[in-house]
């Protein structure tokens, strides 16, 4: 239920930002450059280890910049509340609101537009063992912001707009969501 994963650099910069953006809405202006501060470092080393614009570790905190930086425009800053509460949600519980919404464009899955899948991608729980088990396995990078942990695969036979081969048909049982652009490791 409960998301606190205190060796992993990335947990801590999240949590850093969470609490930067709650100082921010608590008066302490500074705090919000703090806040888009750590999110360009996140972004120049995650860009530095995948080496590729393409992932979606370097496209979610690009995204993640540029809502901060939207919210920090002129009568803007009531806006700093969703990435404060979306911030606190990845930290706590897990649930990564920009990776669901990054997930939908074309280039990460070739999946249908259906009701199914929109429900799936904004109301599956995190798939934290996924995350756990990739780690222990030493398969990709097993961060919890990668579409394969955030968003419940698709069950056999629910949407007909996606098309299987046979082995994934017969010995997985589902499709799972997958970036198809860039095979750099996600985080």
């Amino acid at each position: 239920m409960f998301y606190f994963n205190l060796r992993d650099w990335t947990w801590w910069a999240w949590a850093i930002t969470a609490a930067l953006l709650f100082a921010g809405l608590s008066g302490n202006s500074l705090a919000y450059i703090g806040a888009m501060a750590l999110t360009v470092v996140q972004g120049i080393i995650v860009l530095a280890r995948d080496r590729d614009l393409r992932a979606l570790s370097v496209q979610l905190r690009a995204a993640y910049l540029l809502l901060l930086v939207i919210c920090h425009l002129p009568g803007m800053h009531w806006l700093y509340w969703l990435p404060a509460v979306g911030t606190l949600a990845l930290t706590v519980v897990g649930y990564c609101l920009i990776v669901r919404v990054l997930s939908l464009f074309p280039w990460y899955n070739r999946e249908a537009y259906t009701l199914s899948r929109l429900r799936r991608t904004f109301f599956s729980a995190p798939d934290l063992d996924r995350v756990i088990a990739a780690r222990a396995n030493g398969v990709g990078a097993g961060a919890l912001c990668t579409i394969e942990a955030q968003i419940a695969p698709e069950v056999l036979g629910q949407n007909k707009g996606v098309q299987m081969d046979a082995e994934e048909e017969t010995t997985r049982g589902f499709i799972p969501l997958r970036p198809f652009v860039s095979s750099a490791p996600q985080r």
